[in-house]
C-alpha cells in the first residue's frame, strides 16, 4: 500500500516507471515464449517461422497489455478487485480474439466483438508471421498492435498520478 507515495519521492516520472514496467514484463514475455517455443519443439515436433514481424508482435503486445494492466491498476483499489477486473477483461478476450478457436466458426455478432479486440490482432499476426508466413498479413496486425500500444501507453502515462486520490 501506499506505493505510489513512495514513488513520488524519487526522482523517476511516471513515464519512466512505466517504460521499466513494460520493460520487465517484455522479459518475461520472451522468456515465457523461449520455453513454450522449445517445449513445442522437442515435445510435439513444432516447426514455425521465428522473424522480425514475430518478435516484434511480441515487444508490441507485451507493451499492449502492459500498459492496460498499468491503465486496470490506477482505477482499482485493492488486489482482489484488481484480479476480478484482469480476469473480466483477459478471459472473454481470449476466447473472442481467435487464440483458441477459429473466429470463422464463431457467429457473426461475435466475430464482430473480436474485430474490436486487441488480442484479435495479436493472435492473428502472430499466426502470419510463424506459421502461415504471411509476412504482409504479420506487418499489417503489427500495426494495428503498435498503434493500440501506443495509445495504451499514453493513456497509461495520463493516469499514472503519485498522489493517490
Amino acid at each position: 500500500a501506499g506505493i505510489f507515495r513512495k514513488l513520488a519521492t524519487t526522482p523517476m516520472t511516471p513515464f519512466e516507471w512505466l517504460v521499466a514496467r513494460m520493460i520487465w514484463y517484455l522479459f518475461i514475455s520472451l522468456m515465457t515464449l523461449t520455453v513454450v517455443l522449445v517445449f513445442g519443439i522437442l515435445v510435439f515436433g513444432m516447426s514455425m517461422t521465428l522473424n522480425a514481424p514475430a518478435l516484434l508482435l511480441v515487444i508490441s503486445g507485451s507493451a499492449m497489455f502492459s500498459a492496460l494492466g498499468m491503465i486496470i491498476a490506477r482505477f482499482v483499489k485493492n488486489e482482489e478487485t484488481a484480479s476480478a477486473a484482469a480476469n473480466a477483461i483477459t478471459f472473454p478476450m481470449m476466447f473472442l480474439s481467435g487464440t483458441f478457436f477459429q473466429m470463422e466458426m464463431m457467429p457473426d455478432y461475435l466475430q464482430s466483438v473480436a474485430a474490436v479486440l486487441p488480442l484479435t490482432y495479436l493472435s492473428q499476426g502472430l499466426r502470419d508471421a510463424m506459421v502461415y508466413d504471411n509476412l504482409e498479413g504479420a506487418y499489417l496486425n503489427l500495426l494495428v498492435v503498435a498503434v493500440i500500444a501506443v495509445i495504451f501507453v499514453a493513456v497509461a502515462v495520463l493516469v499514472t498520478k503519485w498522489e493517490e486520490d
